[in-house]
């Protein structure tokens, strides 16, 4: 698999990722399905893909078109991606790859007050409320200082509606938004995500990611979980 490659299904991953907050101690895994639009330059892609999330850590992805590949990721950031056309698996690991970074993660664990902010290093700047909302700033920590500046997070209620990343020179390079949210077991979980990142002030990209048949626990009809790859496959790097 090449670069390219890599970097789509690392995206397709982050895109799965950034979804979640808040600790269901009754949900212990999680499927559903999951398509994905992404807009720029007047182009659209979908991406459809089948999932399943065990609180333990484990996900699996299927993504059956164009051709059928499955994504195996952990908590510990290992990657795993198996074509079972080829029977070859490609394998790599990095934090941003864990399990521990996705919104299934940050909404079934209880971290929906920050969606990860602060485990990434930032700091509460401010908090006010206005209009039925609050409001909280975020300071980005002195790695990420070049590219960040701050990080702006918007709750109605207990949970997260927008966030907002803005750069040293005041620029908003992404907008977030989470909205259609939905009950898994007792915690409130957003069944779309919308993703704008600014590539420059008249370029943009738009990914909407929406998350459909969710089931839990003895609800899950799929076998994904158990899903394992051949002994005999092929690793490539």
């Amino acid at each position: 698999m090449n670069v390219t490659g890599i970097a789509f299904f690392r995206s397709l991953f982050l895109a799965v990722v950034f979804i979640s907050v808040g600790y269901a101690q009754d949900v212990r895994k999680v499927s559903a399905s999951m398509i994905m639009r992404t807009s720029h330059k007047g182009k659209t892609t979908n991406t459809r893909a089948e999932l399943c999330y065990a609180t333990s850590g484990r996900m699996v992805t299927l993504f059956p078109k164009p051709a059928e590949l499955y994504l195996f990721n952990n908590a510990n950031g290992e990657l795993r991606v198996y074509d079972p056309t080829k029977n070859t698996v490609l394998q790599q690991q990095n934090a941003t790859y864990s399990t521990e970074t996705t919104q299934f993660f940050f909404f079934l664990h209880n971290r929906k007050a920050d969606l990860g902010l602060s485990s990434m290093g930032f700091s509460l700047g401010s908090t006010k409320f206005e209009n039925g909302v609050m409001i909280t700033t975020w300071k980005s920590p002195t790695p990420l200082a070049k590219n960040i500046k701050r990080v702006e997070l918007v709750h109605k209620g207990q949970n997260p509606i927008f966030m907002k990343y803005v750069d040293p020179s005041e620029r908003t390079i992404k907008k977030v938004f989470y909205y259609d949210y939905t009950k898994l077991g007792t915690v409130d979980f957003p069944q779309t995500i919308t993703q704008i990142d600014y590539v420059t002030a008249k370029d943009s990209i738009v990914t909407k990611t929406a998350y459909g048949a969710l089931k839990i626990n003895e609800q899950v009809q799929s076998n994904l979980l158990e899903f394992t790859i051949p002994s005999n496959a092929k690793i490539i790097k």
